[in-house]
C-alpha cells in the first residue's frame, strides 16, 4: 500500500511538472513572443487579413533594398497580461529579439494591436530615429483618424484600420528616406542631434534664469514683509519650475497566407519611449 502511494505521489509529481512546464512555456510566449520568419508581420491574434499582411512584407521588402533599411513591424496580440499597452510594448522593445529598423539609425517602428477584452488598445512606438519625423502627437492623429474602426468589435473593421495605420506611418517613414545615401542620412540624423542640443541648451540656461530670479523675488518680498511674514513667499513655485524642466518625454497620447518564401529579421535599432496609444 505504501509502494502505490509513493508510485502515485511520483507520477502526480511528474505531471505536474510537465504541466507546469507548458504553462510556463505559454505565458512566456504571450508576455514575450517569438518572431515569425516574415519578422514584421506578426498576427497572433489572427485579425490581419492576406492582403494587408502582404503590403506590410511588400513594403518590408521595399526597405530592405534601400541603404537605411528602416523596419515596420506589425503585431497583434490575444492580450497584453495585465500590463497598458504602453509598458507592454516598452517591455518588448527591450527584448533583443524586437531591435529592428537598422543599427545606428534606430529607424524602426512598432505597430501593437491587442484585443484586451474587447478594449482593442493599439500603440504606435518609434525608434530613436524616427522620432522628429512621426512626433507623439502626429502618431496620436494617426490613430484618433482610425479609432472607430480599431475600436471595432468586426475583425474586418480592425483589419482596415491596421492596414490604414501602417499606410499612413509607412508613407513619412518613406518621404524620410527616399532616394538618400547612407551618408546623406548620417549627416541629416547628425544635424538634427546638433539642432535639439542647441534648443536643450537653450531651455536649460532659461529655466535656470527663471529659477534664479524667482529665488530673488522671494527673497525681496521677505526682506519687505519682515520676519516671519510669508505674504510674498514665491518659493512654493519652485519644485513646479524644477519638475517641469526636468519632465522628458510623455506619452501621454497616450486562412494561411502565403509570404513567398520571404524571412526577415531585426536589424538591431534602438527604441526610446516615443509613440501614442489609445
Amino acid at each position: 500500500m505504501i509502494k502505490i502511494k509513493k508510485i502515485l505521489l511520483v507520477l502526480f509529481s511528474a505531471i505536474t511538472l510537465i504541466f507546469g512546464f507548458q504553462f510556463t512555456s505559454l505565458h512566456a510566449e504571450t508576455t514575450n513572443p517569438v518572431p515569425t520568419k516574415e519578422y514584421v508581420v506578426n498576427d497572433y491574434a489572427k485579425v490581419l487579413s492576406n492582403s494587408t499582411k502582404k503590403q506590410i512584407i511588400d513594403k518590408e521588402k521595399e526597405y530592405q533594398k534601400t541603404a537605411a533599411k528602416p523596419q515596420i513591424v506589425v503585431m497583434t496580440i490575444n492580450s497584453t497580461n495585465g500590463q497598458s499597452i504602453d509598458d507592454y510594448a516598452n517591455d518588448l522593445l527591450q527584448n533583443n529579439r524586437w531591435h529592428f529598423g537598422k543599427k545606428g539609425l534606430d529607424n524602426g517602428l512598432l505597430i501593437l494591436f491587442a484585443y484586451n477584452g474587447g478594449k482593442n488598445n493599439v500603440r504606435i512606438s518609434t525608434g530613436y530615429g524616427v522620432e522628429d519625423i512621426l512626433t507623439d502627437a502626429q502618431s496620436n492623429d494617426i490613430l484618433m483618424k482610425n479609432k472607430p474602426l480599431l475600436k471595432s468589435s468586426d475583425t474586418s473593421d480592425v483589419d482596415r484600420g491596421i492596414d490604414n495605420v501602417f499606410q499612413s506611418v509607412s508613407k513619412i517613414i518613406s518621404k524620410r528616406y527616399a532616394n538618400k545615401s547612407l551618408q546623406q542620412i548620417k549627416k541629416d540624423q547628425a544635424a538634427k542631434k546638433r539642432t535639439n542640443m542647441i534648443v536643450f541648451i537653450i531651455l536649460f540656461i532659461v529655466l535656470i534664469g527663471v529659477i534664479l530670479i524667482v529665488i530673488k523675488i522671494a527673497k525681496n518680498n521677505n526682506h519687505h514683509n519682515g520676519p516671519g511674514s510669508s505674504g510674498g513667499d514665491s518659493s512654493w513655485l519652485l519644485p513646479f519650475l524644477i519638475g517641469a524642466g526636468s519632465s522628458g518625454n510623455n506619452n501621454t497620447f497616450s486562412g494561411g497566407f502565403d509570404s513567398g518564401g520571404f524571412s526577415d529579421s531585426g536589424g538591431g535599432g534602438d527604441f526610446g519611449g516615443g509613440g501614442s496609444s489609445i
